[in-house]
């Protein structure tokens, strides 16, 4: 992300700012999973489940041995690479405008193995009820907390400036410190304001009235403000004049909220010229503090005027029909959510030990942006992570594509980080003015959740990195396949199918009998654990192979 950028900022006792935003209460989502009867959805008839159950212990040891054996299975990784099926995109009947249109078409021709693809859902993304006061962590909170030492960036400015922002929702507004941290690993807060700028104007707006706050290529939201500081403090002693950055007359100190006096932000005859944005930038690269609160004076009042008008929410009925919740949009949502909720207590996960059953790493978004395409992930699915660590995929399925997420987490500090990131994640979509898929996590071992055994019922997408997973693990986790529905989608990074595995009497109530396994690439930036690309597999739940065997056993039985 370009704002926060590896180390995380320490926790600092003091007041919490708080930010004021309308909170989306959702109406017509799918509800969590009610325990209740146990749905039956394997394939085996009632006579011959019965006679196979004596000896269930057996087949499912069967697997078990054929899995942790090296010397009969090869993992499939290890065999040489199979050319991925072409896909087939179906785009008859869209009703996306003709530039939608384009881009669609770009993505699709843009397809090939291995490729990352952007996906996006059209869907209603307005929220339905409108309510008041949910609370979200402030960017000048997180300064505060860090105990990473920010020192003042603008000159003009007083030493702990800050400044008001205003977002797409009604009433809704951040508090921003305009400081940088001096180490170019923190949190970059002047970054964070600007990227939401540029999101905002460049999705919230109709094209039509852009050019109201000006050219998007204007706007530089590169996480440097820390680079510039350094290169002034540098040049400090060589230069004597400061016609680029405050004029004589200029306060010292100016309120976090207060815009500059007209009279000195207007000295230079180009700030009347400059658009809001070339504003943003300008004052930025030469540290101009009152340009900037200028800049976000006018970007402000435009954006409050665009509100009241009613411009703002037919764009997003329009985007949401069209498109769906823009990437920009839900990975800028993401990345302050991560820094707001997560990055501050990031290093307390260093005590788990890595490469183990418990710990290995993460799925980047654009990896599950590609398994949300195959899977055809929509408000309509749901959507189980099992392994779910701090819940980045759960909060970004259900920003993406509206679906209903649940995630698993056996460890405390990271399923306390993930319920933390998905209250700000709520919070932050009524700040955008958007409406996300239902959300929620717990904190169980997943073989032996009743939670997730009633969720995994009716889930179309199941989600398992169990790329460190030992064999035992991997094979007790697919037992809870044999609940899944015919044509539910099992995403993971080991095959749960033995390569040597062969259907058979006494496998008939394997889960590897139910499943159909292709191998795919990911490209590179899909991990965290490597930089580089690799394989996984996606399994389909079919039961059309398993009846088949049943329908000949039983014919021979009556022929013989």
């Amino acid at each position: 992300m370009d704002f926060f950028r590896g180390a995380a900022p320490k926790r600092r006792t003091s007041g919490q700012a708080v930010v004021t935003t309308s909170r989306v209460v959702q109406s017509g989502s799918k509800q969590r999973p009610q325990l209740g009867k146990r749905e039956n959805y394997n394939a085996l008839p009632d006579s011959t489940r019965r006679r196979i159950e004596s000896s269930r212990t057996n087949s499912v040891a069967a697997p078990e041995a054929s899995s942790s054996n090296p010397s009969k299975t090869k993992t499939r990784a290890s065999q040489p690479t199979k050319r991925a099926k072409k896909l087939r995109h179906d785009v008859s009947g869209s009703s996306i405008a003709d530039e939608r249109k384009d881009l669609t078409l770009r993505n699709m021709l843009d397809q090939r193995p291995g490729k990352p693809f952007h996906y996006h859902k059209p869907r209603r993304i307005l929220p339905l009820v409108r309510a008041v006061n949910d609370p979200a962590i402030s960017s000048r909170d997180i300064c505060q907390r860090s105990s990473a030492e920010y020192l003042p960036f603008f000159e003009g400015l007083s030493e702990d400036a800050a400044a008001i922002l205003e977002y797409p929702a009604i009433g809704a507004k951040e508090e921003f410190s305009l400081l940088v941290s001096k180490d170019p690993d923190e949190y970059d807060p002047i970054s964070d304001l600007l990227r939401t700028v540029s999101a905002i104007v460049t999705h919230y707006i109709p094209s039509s009235k852009q050019t109201e706050f000006g050219d998007l290529d204007a706007l530089d939201v590169s996480s440097n403000a820390g680079c510039i500081l350094a290169e002034w403090q540098t040049a400090r002693g060589r230069l004597q004049t400061t016609d680029n950055l405050v004029r004589p007359g200029t306060p010292s100190i100016l309120a976090a909220d207060t815009p500059a006096d007209p009279q000195v932000s207007m000295m230079d005859s180009t700030y009347q010229t400059d658009s809001i944005l070339r504003s943003f930038t300008k004052a930025r690269n030469r540290r101009n503090g009152p340009l900037f609160l200028h800049a976000l004076k006018r970007f402000n009042s435009l954006l409050h005027a665009m509100k009241e008008e009613g411009v703002v929410e037919r764009h997003l009925e329009w985007l949401g029909d069209h498109h769906g919740v823009p990437e920009a949009v839900w990975r800028t949502i993401q990345d302050q959510v991560y820094a707001r909720a997560a990055a501050p207590d990031v290093d307390k996960l260093k005590k788990y030990e890595a490469f183990s059953d418990n710990v290995y790493g993460e799925m980047l978004p654009p990896f599950l942006s590609e398994i949300s395409r195959l899977a055809q992930l929509g408000p309509d699915s749901i959507l189980v992570d099992l392994g779910s660590g701090i819940g980045n995929l759960v909060v970004q399925a259900a920003m993406q594509t509206g679906c209903a997420a649940y995630g698993c987490e056996y460890m405390p500090i990271p399923a306390d980080l993930a319920n933390a990131q998905l209250r700000e994640a709520r919070a932050r979509l009524g700040l955008w003015h958007l409406q996300g898929g239902q959300m929620e996590t717990w904190c169980a071992d997943f073989t032996d959740s009743e939670q997730v055994r009633t969720s995994i019922r009716n889930a179309d997408l199941v989600v398992a990195n169990n790329y460190a997973f030992r064999p035992k693990t991997n094979d007790t986790l697919s037992l809870l396949f044999l609940d899944l529905k015919d044509g539910a989608m099992i995403i993971s990074l080991r095959s749960f199918v033995p390569q040597d595995f062969r259907l058979t009497e006494r496998t008939l109530s394997s889960p590897a009998a139910i499943l159909r396994v292709e191998e795919r690439s990911y490209s590179p930036g899909c991990v965290s654990w490597t930089g580089g690309s690799g394989k996984y597999y996606v399994h389909v739940v079919d039961r059309s192979k398993v009846h088949a065997y049943i329908t000949a056993l039983e014919q021979n039985a009556k022929n013989s």
